[in-house]
């Protein structure tokens, strides 16, 4: 495979460019970290959306949408579920279930979220043709490297317009994921994101009552990644230079984008590892701040007092999403609405020593919700994007003050096998007996090694209709 790194971009290039590079992917020429942090990221994906299928307040009725349309079973599998769905149908299950609890993975320098949207459409093509486990490893490198690079390419600036960045940019890295399974020459991997260029959507207008629209989005972008790749795949002719088109993606959705940033270093840096495994149910801009109170809360030896000050800063990105005060952030009232909260947040780590989808029960709580009023909250353009600095001053002695530049789980952080097994026995354990888990976390730990990675797909389904873990 070859490295694409020369410094200069010529206009109306990078979509075939980039399309090249993803096409020729090889599972043998990945670099090891690579190959790790997309199985670890597979294995959290699993976790996530077994859990969210079973647990998750917005899962039923998201499951009757879908079938109330797809009424018969289908080949497609959803995980966790005990029946078949059409392939299309079976990725917008799992890409709503995986990003429903606001748990799945991050990519900060894409600023979203791959796993969500990538990784369904893959699991539907690869079970659909029958694919290895050595060609599902291809299309996931694909897919997260495609849709970091789009991500970062389109810049911040995106959330300035209401653009939700992660189906967005997902949809361009779903259809990548399928390409290579499909073995699309890059010609036609362009054709695929032709389409998509019509099809990438995603509005932020979800956070003004904490609405379901967010878990959706990626769902609806591998499912509309699906239909991208059966057109080019019949010979629709396609929308050119989707990317860094006049008007394309880029012009369309960002206030700056960087569209250098699609190519730069390809193949040399993945970006890919550049994912963290989450360790709070809720939004990335709000894990600087737990880890700082989780920190504080330490030191303190317990919660604060009631006497005490509380000052955290933000950075100003943070505080567009997280922050501000309106009701629904100073007092949520619904779980979304706590996701994107930086007061209830920081309050529950301050007051449990723990983040937990379990915490979201303390919505009503008093104490909750008098310690979040006492957080005197500030944007501040020197913490950097997913900081966070919290002090606390007693009403007499000295004050204690703890910062992070980033959160826990960032790339520069080791994350050992044992803290994402554990993390996803906790959540699959809603569905799948001890057995059962232990034989998912083998496979995906020698995925480039199974002969069958359809055969392995269809063992995440529920093994019974009983209802409980099997």
């Amino acid at each position: 495979m070859t490295a694409l790194t020369e410094p200069e971009v010529v206009a109306g290039d990078l979509t075939l460019r980039l399309a090249t590079f993803v096409s020729g992917i090889d599972a043998g020429d990945l670099p090891e970290p690579a190959v790790e942090r997309l199985q670890q990221c597979l294995l959290d994906f699993v976790g996530l959306t077994a859990f969210a299928g079973a647990r998750s307040e917005s899962s039923d009725a998201i499951r009757g949408g879908v079938t109330s349309l797809a009424t018969a079973d289908g080949p497609g599998t959803v995980v966790g579920d005990d029946r078949g769905y059409p392939f299309p149908y079976a990725a917008l299950l799992n890409g709503a279930f995986a990003h429903s609890l606001d748990f799945d993975d991050t990519n900060i320098y894409g600023s979203l979220h791959p796993g969500a949207p990538v990784i369904p459409a893959a699991l539907a093509v690869a079970e659909r043709t029958g694919a290895t486990g050595s060609q599902l490893m291809e299309a996931l490198a694909a897919g997260y490297e495609t849709c970091c690079r789009v991500g970062a390419a389109l810049g911040q600036t995106g959330y300035d317009r209401g653009f939700h960045i992660t189906p967005v940019a997902g949809i361009f890295g779903a259809i990548a994921a399928g390409a290579r399974l499909l073995g699309f020459s890059p010609d036609r991997l362009a054709a695929a994101w032709g389409l998509g260029g019509s099809m990438a959507s995603g509005s932020m207008q979800y956070l003004a009552n904490g609405a379901w629209n967010k878990r959706l989005h990626p769902g609806l972008a591998s499912h509309d990644a699906l239909l991208c790749l059966s057109f080019a795949e019949s010979g629709v002719v396609a929308a050119a230079q989707p990317f860094e088109g006049r008007f394309g993606l880029l012009a369309g959705y960002s206030n700056a984008p960087a569209p250098e940033l699609l190519v730069r270093e390809l193949g040399e840096r993945w970006v890919l590892t550049e994912t963290a495994i989450k360790p709070y149910p809720s939004c990335r801009f709000t894990h600087g701040a737990v880890d700082v109170a989780l920190e504080v809360r330490e030191r303190l030896g317990g919660p604060p007092t009631s006497a005490g000050r509380l000052g955290l800063r933000i950075s100003p990105r943070a505080y567009q999403i997280v922050g501000g005060t309106e009701p629904n952030k100073t007092a949520p009232a619904n779980v979304v609405d706590a996701q994107f909260s930086v007061y209830f947040q920081t309050a529950v780590a301050l007051l449990d020593g723990a983040v937990e989808w379990a915490s979201y029960d303390r919505l009503p709580d008093p104490d909750v919700r008098d310690l979040a009023g006492r957080l005197e909250l500030v944007a501040d353009e020197a913490v950097p994007t997913a900081g966070a600095v919290l002090t606390y001053a007693p009403s007499s002695g000295q004050a204690v003050t703890v910062s992070t530049d980033r959160p826990i789980g960032e790339p520069g952080d080791d994350l050992p096998w044992t803290v994402v097994e554990k993390k996803f026995h906790d959540l699959a354990g809603a569905v799948f007996a001890a057995e059962h888990r232990d034989r998912i976390v083998a496979q995906v730990r020698a995925l480039r090694a199974l002969d069958s990675a359809a055969d392995w797909i269809r063992t995440l389904r529920r093994p019974s209709a009983a209802g409980g873990p099997s």
